[in-house]
């Protein structure tokens, strides 16, 4: 199971969590990457009045909290669900579900080192988790860039080629590629650097890939292991993308 170094989470962060108990006017959630609980009031569920909290939310279910408040002295983590968006949601679980798959590579670095997963976590796995955006994330710049790249991030050499050679041995470089076209506009004054920010904000959060073929149109692509995972991805992509140039004139069109 993943974990985080620090015992408690910090205010305004997101959370994975279990549902473990649903009284009348609380949930009871075990929080996934620390040894703790956390509780949702009633008025905390949803934005709208809640009549039954079993009608939102229900016992084992995996959710997405964000914390309200932390009293470390009492040993009590007060959580919100309605203040997690379907978008903080989406991405938080993506970044869990990667979190999930490097914690097993890290796990087959420890075990290449007769090391315990704990005993991993402590001299690698935490400072993975401190310089990049998931634990997945080290072990495909590996594959991809070389451990050059992670010594620039600051990883000690020692870590760097068993890294890579976890990496490697996990990683199926044979993925499969989906590209898809379309064209977009934004007939503002400043319309070519709004598109250029929405599209790098949505790189950066979906791990696919756009490049400009000439105005209007550009290209998409992702790479997965199969292709009903790249169509999700690319759909996912194009829906945030039109949720950031939300608030502008802009046009999208698929081709």
């Amino acid at each position: 199971m993943v974990r985080r170094q620090a015992d408690f989470p910090s205010q305004g962060e997101l959370v994975i969590g279990t549902v473990k108990e649903i009284n009348p006017n609380s949930v009871f959630v075990e929080l996934e990457e620390y040894e703790k609980e956390g509780m949702i009031h009633i008025s905390e569920i949803a934005k709208k009045w809640v009549r039954d909290i079993r009608d939102w939310v229900s016992v084992d279910e995996k959710i997405v909290c964000r914390v309200k408040e932390v009293r470390e002295k009492k040993d009590q983590i007060d959580l919100s669900l309605k203040e997690v968006s379907d978008r903080d949601k989406n991405r938080r679980m993506q970044t869990w579900k990667r979190d999930e798959r490097g914690e097993e590579f890290l796990e087959s670095l420890a075990e290449d080192n007769d090391l315990s997963l704990d005993e991993a976590y402590d001299k690698i796995g935490y400072e993975l988790q401190e310089n990049f955006k998931d634990m997945l994330e080290p072990f495909e710049i590996a594959v991809r860039k070389g451990e050059e790249e992670l010594q620039k991030r600051g990883l000690e050499e020692d870590w760097t080629g068993e890294i890579k050679q976890v990496g490697e041995e996990n990683i199926r470089r044979k993925k499969k590629e989906l590209t898809e076209r379309f064209n977009l506009k934004v007939p503002e004054p400043k319309g070519v650097e709004i598109i250029k920010e929405a599209l790098n904000k949505v790189m950066d959060s979906q791990g696919v890939e756009f490049r400009y073929i000439s105005a209007p149109e550009y290209e998409i692509k992702k790479e997965a292991r199969d292709l009903k995972e790249a169509e999700k991805s690319i759909e996912r992509s194009i829906e945030e993308l039109e949720e950031e140039l939300q608030g502008n004139d802009f046009e999208l069109q698929k081709l």
